[in-house]
């Protein structure tokens, strides 16, 4: 970890969190409710195996990898529903993964302000982390909305370090995916990749994650 700049502390001035894949196993209701909107407009269902693949940079992007050869104006019907179908469907099955909650009080008790950062829609990643985690665990949650542009880019990330004046040089990144790793590097942060999700330990490797976690409570010995 050369030219790594520490805080002093002993740890991290905030740790920023990727939700689908991360904190949540979301899988089931996203590809659920993809094909839902899919099939709404017209379109093939795709199969749960590909749905790893498909999420991760947003729903934009999303929609276009399930429906690729769909017109701009389907895609965007298809994008519409899923909204729709999504916001009542949010939590049917998602679940924080196995010591995620255990590790996030440790944090918390370690006076380490937590911060959530998604390309998931926003009132859908306020919905799930509230439901899931409590009211106040995060010092902030920021999913994507009109106007925000999505990882990889680091605006949105450095803007929620900045609402808790933590030095990125000093914050950690955890995320399951080569997006989150960019987005970690473009902020000039350090990054752990969570083996545990949708993208799995190769892909984490191939894009330069400082620290691969095969469990939630080992982001407590990154620091």
């Amino acid at each position: 970890m050369s030219g790594f700049v520490r805080t002093g502390s002993g740890k991290w001035s905030a740790v920023v969190f990727d939700l689908d894949g991360t904190l949540a196993d979301t899988l089931q209701d996203l590809a659920e409710t993809a094909n839902a909107a899919l099939e709404e407009q017209g379109l093939p269902p795709r199969p749960p195996e590909d749905y790893p693949q498909l999420v991760g940079s947003g729903l934009e992007k999303l929609v276009e990898r399930a429906a690729p050869s769909a017109s701009a104006a389907r895609r965007e019907a298809v994008r519409q529903s899923f909204l729709r179908l999504y916001a009542a469907n949010c939590l049917r099955h998602t679940r924080p993964y196995d010591g995620m909650p255990e590790t996030l009080a440790a944090l918390r008790g370690r006076g380490i302000p937590l911060l959530v950062v998604t390309n998931k829609p926003d009132v859908q990643a306020r919905a799930i982390v509230e439901s899931l985690f409590g009211c106040g665990l995060f010092a902030g949650i920021y999913g994507n909305r009109d106007g925000r542009r999505v990882k990889p880019d680091p605006a949105l990330t450095l803007a929620a370090l900045a609402s808790v004046g933590a030095p990125p040089a000093e914050a950690l990144f955890v995320g399951d995916s080569d997006v989150d790793v960019l987005t970690a590097r473009n902020a000039g942060m350090r990054a752990a990749g969570a083996v545990w999700g949708f993208r799995g330990e190769e892909e984490l490797r191939r894009a330069g994650a400082d620290f691969l976690l095969h469990k939630p409570a080992e982001i407590l010995n990154t620091y």
